[in-house]
């Protein structure tokens, strides 16, 4: 009789932890869970906060609007004409580098 109470009380005290294990487990993973769907969240908000950065530095970075305060704020005009600068011994032909200026008369915003 002792035996078998010593027996039905093993038992029991093994499924008991058994029981126990198994809902840590199952707190656990839905702790885990949990943490995994904030985690998600934050990321869906930093991918949208990206795409509205890169859409805001199109817009700030375009050469309209880039010109339209160059022009506007800062008071500068396009060039009278362009004046292109060649440097480098491989053209000239010479031991050491120099300058070679042309004027281009037909650049769009050479005056004639």
């Amino acid at each position: 009789m002792r035996r078998m109470r010593w027996l039905w009380g093993g038992a029991l005290l093994f499924f008991f932890s058994v029981a126990m294990l198994y809902l840590g487990m199952q707190a656990l993973v839905l702790e885990k869970s949990f943490l995994v769907a904030q985690k998600r969240v934050v990321l869906e908000d930093l991918a949208a906060e990206k795409e509205r950065l890169e859409s805001e530095v199109a817009t700030l970075s375009s050469l309209e609007r880039i010109r339209s305060i160059a022009e506007q704020r800062l008071g500068m005009v396009p060039p009278e004409r362009v004046v292109y600068a060649v440097v480098g011994k491989e053209i000239l032909g010479k031991e050491e580098g120099e300058a070679h200026v042309a004027y281009h008369p037909g650049s769009k915003h050479g005056k004639e």
